[in-house]
């Protein structure tokens, strides 16, 4: 499984609410599942559209079914994309680091 899932939450203040359901939801499925670095929610806070994206890794798609997310492309790395919720390890897996 390789789908990406994004769901805009508005701007910077509007998106506090949604991201906190976000990870409040999260963290009972994480631990359901075993913790497996596979699982995880990034975000980003785009300057121009003035949104916050939350982007939901493969192994969080059931996350993103019930938050209505829908199926994107990867984020890349750069322009502030943070983890929210997840296994700090998921950075290496993603996104690993350059030899």
């Amino acid at each position: 499984m390789t789908q990406w899932y994004s769901k805009d939450l508005g701007d910077g203040i509007d998106a506090n609410a949604p991201t906190k359901a976000i990870q409040n939801a999260f963290h009972p499925l994480f631990a359901a599942a075993g913790c497996p670095i596979n699982m995880a929610v990034f975000s980003r806070y785009d300057l121009e559209k003035n949104v916050v994206t939350a982007y939901f890794s493969p192994g969080a798609s059931a996350l993103a079914n019930m938050f209505g997310a829908i199926p994107c492309e990867k984020p890349k790395k750069e322009n502030g994309l943070s983890l929210s919720a997840g296994d700090q390890r998921c950075l290496e897996l993603f996104y690993p680091s350059k030899q």
